[in-house]
């Protein structure tokens, strides 16, 4: 349960969404954050107060004029937001050519219409990689936008339908981290495995893309061979229909004798497919600050298993 009426949240999404993602009105879509709000662009870095986050995306938005936003799908639960949104580019070659990123947000609400917290959560290679090509195909500053772009076909499942029991969804998420922690505590990331469907889709914004179970088991045993102690404490979900989508922070333990934090953001996004099962999985987060997080891990006495 939120803090405010659901329809007071959803007006404001609403908003929100029209003055962003349609108009691109950005001083007025800034003007949606409260002033001691916190903006935190894992790629870009922490914004704090209204002011700078206006000042910020102003700057940053005026050097893509050609760049249009389509959001894909939304999850309001309580006083948080969870939407997926896509950073598209038209084609310069007139021939259909995609030049588009994904992007995640969790947003939260504050009251009077405003906004006291977001997180974006995307790999900066994607967004790097998109702009260069689209440069190198001929794109410019005066490129005219294309608003009629929408996501990249096959990018991902649509979630199983109809929608389970949420009282289910939440009691088979809450073993998803019963399995974790068990696969922290015995090395048997096999049982953790076991809970996707033969048939199931796992997107990791770094490694790569999964299909089927036997893929997604061989991949998590060898990224978690040099990680053993890592953990996956769940800071937040939200729950739509057979989707979930969660804030999960991966963070090592502090080497004897150091008390820093070392832990990176992952927004973490799954379909529930019924009979204990998960159908897909997808994984949104900055590898860039993974791997600072383990170099800071190391420095500070943290040892990877040779």
């Amino acid at each position: 349960m939120g803090s405010f009426p659901r329809a007071e949240v959803e007006a404001a999404w609403a908003e929100y969404r029209r003055l962003g993602a349609e108009n691109r009105d950005w001083p007025a879509w800034a003007r949606m954050f409260s002033d001691d709000a916190v903006y935190t662009e894992h790629n870009l870095g922490e914004f704090r107060g209204q002011k700078a986050i206006e000042d910020w995306i102003v700057a940053c938005m005026a050097e893509f004029p050609a760049m249009t936003l389509w959001i894909e799908w939304t999850i309001i639960d309580g006083d948080r937001i969870s939407f997926y949104i896509w950073n598209n580019l038209p084609d310069p070659t007139g021939t259909g050519r995609r030049f588009g990123f994904a992007n995640t947000t969790f947003l939260e609400y504050g009251g009077d219409g405003r906004f006291r917290r977001q997180g974006d959560y995307y790999n900066p290679a994607d967004a790097e990689r998109v702009i260069g090509e689209w440069i190198a195909a001929g794109g410019r500053r005066t490129t005219p936008p294309d608003p009629s772009l929408r996501g990249m076909a096959g990018w991902a499942p649509e979630p199983p339908a109809p929608a389970f029991p949420r009282e289910e969804i939440e009691a088979e998420f809450a073993r998803y981290r019963e399995r974790a922690a068990l696969a922290v505590a015995t090395g048997d990331w096999d049982q953790w495995a076991d809970q996707f469907t033969d048939d199931a889709h796992y997107r990791e914004h770094h490694y790569g893309y999964f299909r089927g179970k036997r893929e997604i088991k061989d991949w998590i045993n060898s990224v978690m061979r040099p990680f053993p102690t890592m953990t996956f404490p769940v800071s937040y979900y939200l729950i739509d229909g057979n989707r979930v989508s969660a804030l999960i922070p991966n963070i090592l333990p502090p080497p004897d004798g150091d008390d820093g934090y070392y832990g990176f953001d992952v927004n973490t996004i799954l379909h529930y497919a019924g009979n204990g099962k998960w159908s897909y999985e997808e994984d949104v987060y900055n590898p860039r600050e993974a791997e600072e997080v383990v170099r800071r891990w190391v420095a500070a006495g943290g040892v990877i298993p040779s």
